[in-house]
């Protein structure tokens, strides 16, 4: 039989070896509260698609908490950099990936797209966190777990910092298929950092990466979504800005 604390520390080992941490400082947030939106399903789609969250209590929720509050214990210096970096996601986070010229200066079409997409996610996040209701770590368990970052009016589940880079690092493996696993790997370091700041549990990260694949999956099948896409591609990523420079 595998004890509480056995099963915790397992959980805690899985994902915690997260790659290297992005810059330690990272543009701020694209402006996107005005920006237009591609339609998607109505909300009712997006909760029969995803499992909800652990019940208060419960033997997952226990581990979601003992798994938050083990991973706090861990965090040093140069954690608390890349939480601060990566509470203020945008696309331009993934500048570690594709390097110090990947700017909204540089790549206008790319920044008005990916400001798009993230405003696109917005009312199904939200919609999901009003619709569970679950109460994020430190508010649940402020004995346990400590906020590391600027607090965040909203619920925990699902987590919309990993549903946003998710979603941009699924759409950014095809502007740069090349480089995936890096893409990849900054995505999931913006995950696991809500988990050290306090925002979130695990289950919350969990949810978030499933709902990035039903937001793309239902994007994809919008003629508008992948003909911007393609457009952006053509504009700005023929020669992707982390591929070396022709001389």
């Amino acid at each position: 039989m595998v004890t509480l604390p056995r099963l915790a520390f397992a959980i805690l080992l899985l994902p915690l070896a997260a790659s290297a941490a992005p810059a330690a400082t990272s543009p701020a947030p694209a402006a996107t509260q005005s920006a237009k939106t591609w339609p998607l399903p109505p909300l009712d789609y997006f909760v029969n698609k995803m499992p909800p969250p652990p019940r208060p209590g419960s033997f997952r929720d226990r581990m979601d908490l003992s798994d938050a509050a083990a991973r706090q214990k861990l965090v040093q210096d140069a954690d608390r950099k890349s939480i601060q970096c990566t509470y203020g996601f945008t696309v331009f986070t993934f500048d570690t990936v594709f390097g110090p010229d990947f700017t909204p200066k540089n790549y206008p079409r790319t920044t008005a797209f990916f400001a798009r997409l993230l405003a696109t996610t917005r009312e199904v996040v939200s919609g999901l966190k009003e619709h569970y209701k679950r109460l994020r770590p430190f508010e649940g368990h402020p004995d346990q777990i400590q906020l590391l970052v600027r607090h965040e009016p909203g619920y925990s589940y699902p987590s919309g910092h990993t549903t946003r880079s998710r979603l941009c690092a699924l759409v950014l493996g095809e502007l740069d298929p090349g480089n995936r696993k890096a893409i990849n790997q900054v995505a999931e370091r913006v995950g696991l950092d809500r988990i050290l700041a306090g925002e979130h549990y695990l289950t919350d990260i969990e949810g978030g990466r499933k709902l990035a694949k039903i937001l793309y999956s239902c994007l994809n099948k919008n003629p508008e979504f992948r003909a911007e896409l393609a457009e952006v591609k053509a504009a700005e990523w023929t020669h992707p800005p982390s591929a070396p420079k022709a001389k």
